[in-house]
């Protein structure tokens, strides 16, 4: 009898084992991994405290050359944080994704009479999960090299139709081929995908110049003297150590042009 007990005991012991396991991989799962294979995720967590009940956010990111923009409204905005997530393929016509690539969130904060933008906070990050959930902080600390911090305000005088020349150094990349320009004001993007092998070799200097025009108002309002424009370029042949680099800066004047420098 002692040792049919004993076989019972340890039969449940031996159950409860696989049970537990199971229960600490699905946490893992949900909390570092998005559902869709083939993808990766992009989270912001978004500190709302400074901007006392907004009416509407618009959040933009670009991650492994693509763009994505959601709105927040309502319940989404109805505590101290508001968390939004952006999914993104791992891998595209121009590049795949890899650890250390490099991304970019920005938050609009926006009137719901004007609809115009009041203040915005952004950030670049790093892939650090290359099939999972990426997490990035807005609309807190004080500003650092690679976040604006708390939310900002613009009031500097227009800015019409700028246009934004990303600056792309390749001299120790001159095998590159097709390569993506993304570049972002005031929650706009514009985009182009260049033959770099084929500029390159028709340039006398290895480093090539792309405009991107904005010749349109944004819908949150006019571009602006210190609203913070993105650069990044994305190519297979920039790997190592980034597939993806941006670069970011304030707007300092209200001529047409800004230069960027994105790698």
């Amino acid at each position: 009898m002692t040792n049919h007990r004993t076989k019972i005991k340890l039969s449940g012991s031996l159950l409860f084992i696989p049970i537990v396991f199971m229960i600490f991989f699905l946490s893992f799962i949900n909390s570092n991994h998005v559902s869709a294979a083939g993808e990766f995720s992009v989270e912001a967590k978004i500190n709302l405290k400074k901007l006392n009940h907004p009416d509407k956010l618009k959040v933009v990111a670009s991650a492994n050359g693509d763009t994505e923009t959601k709105y927040l409204t309502g319940n989404d905005l109805d505590s101290n944080t508001a968390t939004v997530s952006f999914e993104f393929n791992q891998k595209n016509d121009i590049v795949t994704v890899g650890s250390r690539d490099e991304y970019l969130v920005c938050a609009y904060a926006i009137d719901a009479v004007t609809a115009q933008m009041e203040s915005y906070s952004c950030a670049e990050g790093n892939i650090e999960h290359l099939n999972g959930k990426n997490t990035i902080s807005l609309g807190s600390g004080s500003a650092k090299t690679l976040s604006t911090g708390s939310f900002q305000t613009v009031s500097g005088g227009e800015i019409k139709n700028p246009t934004i020349r990303i600056w792309i150094p390749l001299s120790d990349r001159k095998d590159v081929n097709d390569l993506k320009v993304v570049a972002m004001i005031k929650g706009e993007f514009a985009s182009k995908t260049i033959d770099a092998h084929k500029l390159l070799k028709e340039s006398d200097d290895n480093t090539l110049i792309i405009p991107l025009l904005f010749d349109k108002t944004p819908e949150i309002g006019a571009i602006q003297k210190g609203d913070l424009i993105f650069a990044c370029v994305s190519a297979n042949e920039l790997n190592p150590p980034e597939g993806t680099e941006c670069e970011h800066r304030v707007t300092s004047h209200t001529g047409h042009i800004h230069n960027l420098v994105a790698r």
